[in-house]
């Protein structure tokens, strides 16, 4: 008999959820023993609550939010990271005049929740910049779509997926990466997560060894068979079938992760980062966040180890 499953996505389905797709597409889950629904989020910011509170068995979700859920007091941990490090920053039409940090005075800046503008002030603090003369929005995820309306003049996204929407417009578009204007030397703290609570991973670790193992064996088809892989997630989101989604796609590939595996540089970066905004559970440890126990580092290794980044 299969366990029932549920696995909410941080956003609706899109390129960098191909790995999962694939894996039920195939037939991982179910080989595994999951019969797997996967659920979409009306608003991504509910994630975090849906998932700590239990209402969902797994979800995703970056890592940053992993760490600041705890301070809701809800127990989230990361059993595995889908997308790792993809550039994440302000991103603007040339037009809008926004060259470097600093240009953001008289401007309206979208985020996506609230660590988002948590981050942007803390950024023009340390810039020296007056928070009054700019203005923040909450935009959701759907940043190129608020700069087409006018709704903002920049806002945060990642370099392989907003980025390349805004730049499908024909317009060059400029991005100023967070994990440089924050001298963090990554943009680990916006790697997708793959989390659940310490509920979940303590009464049911074989089902947390399960859906990694699946996952893993979807992210390995994906990285070997990029094509193949595409055409399943356009076959089973057909709305999805456009050249844009192909070129994100394509852009998404090299961040992938390769093993699945908690990174621990990363990780203390990111547990420094948010100790600096702000939002950290006091007397926690970095290791209260994440674990890699459910992950068989020798049953896969993907042939395409090293892929040139963006």
């Amino acid at each position: 008999m299969k366990t029932r499953t549920t696995f909410l996505l941080n956003w609706h389905a899109n390129p960098y959820h191909v790995p999962i797709f694939v894996a039920k597409h195939n037939g991982y889950y179910e080989e595994a023993g999951i019969k797997l629904a996967i659920l979409e989020p009306s608003d991504p910011s509910d994630v975090t609550e849906i998932a700590g509170l239990g209402t969902v068995d797994f979800a995703l979700k970056a890592s940053i939010h992993t760490i600041a859920a705890r301070t809701r007091d809800l127990p989230l941990k990361s059993i595995g990271t889908l997308l790792d490090e993809p550039p994440t920053g302000l991103i603007a039409k040339k037009s809008s005049g926004i060259k470097e940090f600093k240009d953001i005075i008289g401007k309206k800046v979208g985020y996506i929740g609230e660590f988002g503008k948590i981050i942007i002030d803390d950024l023009a603090k340390q810039a020296d910049i007056n928070p009054a003369s700019y203005t923040t929005v909450k935009i959701g995820m759907n940043v190129a779509d608020a700069i087409r309306r006018g709704i903002v003049d920049t806002g945060i996204g990642f370099i392989n997926f907003q980025k390349i929407d805004l730049e499908n417009d024909g317009e060059e578009v400029t991005l100023l990466r967070i994990d440089h204007l924050a001298d963090l030397g990554c943009c680990c703290f916006c790697s997708i997560q793959m989390i659940t609570t310490e509920n979940m991973i303590n009464n049911n670790p074989e089902l947390c060894k399960k859906i990694m193992f699946a996952t893993m064996r979807g992210i390995t088809y994906t990285i070997e068979n990029p094509d193949k892989a595409l055409e399943i997630f356009f076959q089973e989101k057909p709305y999805m079938r456009n050249s844009l989604n192909e070129k994100i796609f394509n852009h998404t590939l090299p961040y992938f992760s390769r093993r699945l595996e908690n990174n621990e540089r990363d990780w203390n970066k990111v547990f420094n980062y948010t100790k600096h905004l702000g939002v950290l559970k006091e007397n926690s440890l970095v290791t209260d966040y994440y674990t890699n126990d459910f992950i068989n580092q020798e049953q896969f290794v993907c042939k395409i180890d090293s892929v040139n980044k963006i």
